[in-house]
């Protein structure tokens, strides 16, 4: 979020708060009348000429009050000067009133205070200093006209000077408040967007939540970009004929089909928290167990290519219920030791596993027909308890000197 944003925010948000102070002022006001005729009425503690003056002044300021929320509230109307005027107003009237009911010593005069304070609704340092400027002044035309009036206890100068000292001091302490919360707003803004884009460019390898993982953990994002060795379960699956197909497909369908197709896998590849390292044409690499350890990394694997077959098998009813083209899949997986990590150039870096898990992965998915699941050795032995296989034999495989033995997932 950049300033101009946050002043923009902020510029709401002072409406809001005029709003607020405009029926606080209408409830403050209408309770102030009813006790002061309560005062004269009932107690009759208040002389007539005083509780005259009151009435009146109160009256005059509760118009105000009124015509304040009805453009505000009820019509909308609103300008940032507003503020600076409305806080003038209230210190003029609040004024105005000490003054002609003489309550010079009495218990109106700390009003200026919450005049100061209840300007920060406005989230403007700006606005209360102006407000702590009003009642200073307003302060000292009570201090002012009450010089002389032998019905008074004059206030004493030192005294005065001390209030509107500490009315300044107290609109500097909440300007500076207002000031810091709005810079807190403003990096606590760029941090969250920072994070939502960290997050978002996360989310192109792994599930939401493990996005959430990698930015909370101590090192952040940077858990992707170190090299590193490790162990790991390596998801491949490829579909079947797919050159002769694309040969024979018009490019803006082949894209189409390609992005159904991978748009369902990734999906079920982020259920099962696995990381996508990369599309390689119509070939799809998952990893398990990076960039956080996943102690059924294997199982997580072998469930995300079952559970990737059976969606594939309810993509192909769809695409042929539609008269479109299917899709034949075959998916190996196979564990062992990789370097994983960011790599690539420093204007361009893509997360990726290397190693000879990962090309034995790639052997054994090649030879997997559509709809099979075959896996090697290694990941048969960690997951015999919680998958049934069958062998399909030992076979051999481009670049390996020895033939090894290959198991078919049972559905």
């Amino acid at each position: 979020m950049t300033k101009e944003k946050l002043d923009a925010f902020f510029s709401v948000e002072e409406k809001s708060g005029e709003r607020k102070i405009n029926l606080i002022r209408l409830v403050f006001l209408s309770v102030f009348l009813v006790n002061e005729f309560f005062n004269f009425y009932v107690l009759q503690v208040v002389e007539r000429w005083l509780h005259v003056r009151s009435v009146w002044t109160v009256l005059a300021w509760l118009a105000y009050a009124a015509a304040a929320w009805y453009l505000v509230n009820r019509r909308g109307w609103y300008d940032r000067p507003v503020k600076y005027a409305s806080a003038a107003v209230d210190a003029f009237f609040l004024t105005l009133t000490i003054v002609l009911v003489e309550g010079n010593n009495g218990p109106l005069v700390p009003l200026y205070y919450i005049l100061i304070v209840g300007c920060a609704l406005r989230y403007s340092g700006k606005a209360i200093l102006a407000a702590a400027g009003f009642s200073a002044l307003g302060y000292a035309a009570v201090w002012y006209y009450a010089i002389g009036n032998p019905r008074l206890t004059p206030i004493p100068a030192y005294a005065a000077v001390i209030h509107m000292l500490i009315m300044a001091m107290m609109g500097v302490f909440a300007a500076y408040v207002v000031r810091k919360m709005r810079g807190l707003v403003l990096k606590f803004a760029e941090n969250f967007a920072r994070r939502e884009m960290a997050e978002g460019a996360l989310s192109r390898y792994v599930s939401r939540q493990v996005a959430k993982k990698i930015l909370d953990s101590p090192d952040g994002g940077s858990a992707m970009g170190v090299g590193r060795r490790t162990q790991a379960a390596v998801l491949i699956s490829d579909i079947r004929g797919f050159t002769p197909m694309s040969e024979g497909m018009d490019p803006a369908e082949l894209v189409k089909l390609l992005n159904l197709y991978f748009s369902r896998m990734v999906d079920v590849v982020f259920r099962h928290d696995g990381t996508l390292d990369k599309f390689v044409g119509d070939a799809l690499i998952v990893v398990f167990n990076d960039p956080f350890e996943q102690t059924d990394a294997e199982k997580r694997a072998v469930a995300c290519a079952a559970e990737m077959q059976t969606e594939i098998a309810a993509f192909n009813r769809e695409q042929a219920a539609a008269g479109k083209r299917t899709l034949g899949v075959g998916v190996g997986v196979h564990c062992g030791p990789v370097v994983a990590g960011n790599v690539g150039s420093e204007f361009r870096m893509d997360y990726t596993v290397i190693g000879d898990t990962v090309n034995f992965a790639s052997r054994l998915q090649g030879k997997a027909p559509a709809g099979a699941v075959y896996v090697s050795g290694a990941v048969k032995d960690k997951t015999a308890a919680d998958f049934s296989y069958k062998s399909a034999g030992k076979m051999e495989f481009k670049g390996y000197k020895d033939p090894a033995e290959v198991f078919e997932l049972q559905a």
